[in-house]
């Protein structure tokens, strides 16, 4: 029996998890799952476990989404100097710099599409963390065809859902990131870790990071996959669901809503 090129294992990267899922054809249907704890030694990811039940999977190729506690964002306010690429590069460089230290050093810059007069958005992923989901695809002779961030990827389902100026907050386990948006560009970005229990601190760090954006009257969207929805107190905000799409249903399927939805 041949193949279909688009069976695939995806795989999400969490603060404290990785999931996967092997889906197999074109309507995606889903053969396995699995949920392992991840280690971390010396900063280098160690994916040994999943090494090991990627052995039983017939896939031919490797996708990859990663938390917002291992990617780190800029917002490039446009200027025409970002019509370089090189110069916006270096931008985006000096700002993780900046930020960050020495440590942004070792890590890998992608930038969103030019498009003149608009922002565009840095993501930086350490160096090491690439060399080993490369070196995790090389084992299992797999192709590995993207890693993309976690936050863009939930952005991109729901953004036609945000007003004009809005708040968007992507809440997964262990991790809250809150983008500033207006007319459908990010303007800024908070991004931290979610203390337990997130359903009683979600309210207020959502609240601080409104105040600290100096957007406290701004309409607030949450988005969180694989949670209930929990009562929010006094915060007033509106809850948003990733769509639907082929081999994913997010009423039921919100366990695993990381690799298949995002």
């Amino acid at each position: 029996m041949l193949l279909s090129f688009a069976d695939r294992v995806v795989i999400a990267v969490g603060a404290e998890s990785v999931s996967a899922v092997y889906l197999k054809g074109w309507g995606r249907r889903r053969v396995a799952e699995a949920r392992f704890a991840l280690k971390v030694h010396d900063g280098v990811p160690d994916f040994a476990e999943l090494a090991t039940w990627l052995a039983d999977c017939k896939a031919r190729q490797l996708e990859v989404v990663l938390s917002s506690a291992w990617v780190r964002f800029a917002v490039l306010s446009w200027q025409p100097a970002l019509s370089s690429e090189a110069v916006s590069l270096d931008f985006a460089s000096s700002l993780f710099s900046e930020q960050y230290g020495d440590t942004s050093a070792n890590w890998q810059i992608t930038l969103s599409p030019l498009r003149p007069g608009h922002s565009r958005v840095a993501s930086a992923i350490d160096t090491r963390w690439l060399a080993a989901l490369q070196a995790l695809a090389d084992q299992r002779k797999l192709k590995l065809v993207s890693v993309r961030p976690l936050l863009a990827s939930v952005f991109n389902r729901v953004a036609d859902k945000l007003a004009g100026e809005a708040l968007l907050a992507v809440v997964e386990p262990r991790r809250l990131a809150l983008i500033q948006v207006r007319n459908g560009e990010w303007v800024n970005l908070y991004n931290r870790m979610l203390p337990e229990p997130w359903e009683r601190r979600l309210p207020g760090l959502i609240t601080q990071a409104s105040a600290a954006l100096d957007a406290l009257t701004t309409p607030v969207f949450i988005a969180a996959p694989v949670f209930e929805r929990p009562e929010l107190g006094r915060l007033s905000a509106t809850w948003l669901r990733l769509p639907p799409q082929r081999g994913f249903d997010p009423r039921s399927d919100r366990e695993w809503a990381l690799c298949l939805g995002c």
